[in-house]
């Protein structure tokens, strides 16, 4: 059974300063003082899981870096053997993911935007103060498990802070979650840097490797998520600029000065 894995970096154990731990500009020559620490406490997660994954009775195991462009959140020369890597494809979405595969694995995933007690918590980009389909306020995890279910792939497991597991449990109930962290703020903090409770990375890493087995045991009985077209969209962006740039659209229409909404829309993404 072929696995893929969509991988992201605010939800690994041990990171908690998007500043500090998970930015770049690769043009200007600036790294985040701990983005090395956290590529490789992402990639560790990442090999737990793959273990798990082939302990459970997966043949083939590959990821995609959804933490954007080089260099990523992942370290390539810390990748378990057995894990293929999807490189080159930036934060565009899972690339390579296709029919082939039996289950569609999230690790490091973070709750959408003005998610409470979460750790980093956004949706897509830090302009967005939220984003709805159908009325259904969603996130990353949403938006990887429909992308998902348009080839018939099921999602049968997620890491991440409790937030972020409470999230996957609400669109997929039976998932199978492992929880590595909890924030310890009741008030939504988007990017910012709040109080949180991590598991150690040798913990964090024995927890994903063990629910990454159990996960392959719901191959079969999780069905793939599939919501059909068309939808409704709303966004609600933290400044007029965003939303007067999108609101050029067609069939777009402003609700106020920061929030845009479509109806009868083809995809889901076409106000981010």
């Amino acid at each position: 059974m072929k696995i893929y894995v969509v991988c992201d970096l605010e939800g690994v154990a041990g990171i908690i300063d998007h500043q500090q731990q998970c930015q770049w500009d690769v043009a200007k020559g600036w790294y985040a003082p701990y983005l090395a620490q956290a590529r490789r406490l992402a990639t560790l997660e990442l090999n737990a899981l793959v273990e798990g994954a082939l302990i459970g009775g997966a043949t083939e195991v590959v990821a995609w870096d959804g933490h954007g462009n080089f260099p990523g959140g992942l370290d390539v020369e810390l990748l378990h053997p057995e894990c293929k890597l999807v490189m080159g494809a930036g934060d565009g979405g899972p690339a390579g993911l296709d029919a082939s595969f039996a289950g569609l694995f999230q690790l490091g995933l973070h709750a959408r935007a003005g998610a409470p007690r979460a750790v980093m918590a956004h949706s897509f980009h830090g302009s967005l103060v939220g984003y709805w389909v159908n009325e259904m306020c969603v996130g990353e995890i949403w938006m990887n498990c429909y992308t998902a279910g348009l080839s018939n792939v099921p999602f049968v497991f997620l890491c991440g802070d409790r937030a972020a597991a409470e999230e996957a449990q609400a669109i997929i109930p039976d998932v199978e979650v492992a929880v590595v962290k909890e924030g310890l703020a009741e008030q939504a903090g988007g990017l910012s840097v709040l109080p949180a409770l991590s598991l150690s990375p040798q913990k964090s890493q024995a927890t994903i490797r063990t629910a990454a087995s159990r996960a392959m045991t719901k191959i079969g009985s999780i069905m793939p998520y599939r919501l059909e077209p068309p939808f409704r969209l709303r966004a609600q962006f933290n400044t007029e600029e965003f939303a007067e740039q999108r609101a050029k659209q067609p069939n777009v229409r402003r609700l106020d000065a920061v929030t845009i909404e479509m109806e009868k829309a083809d995809h889901p993404w076409l106000l981010l």
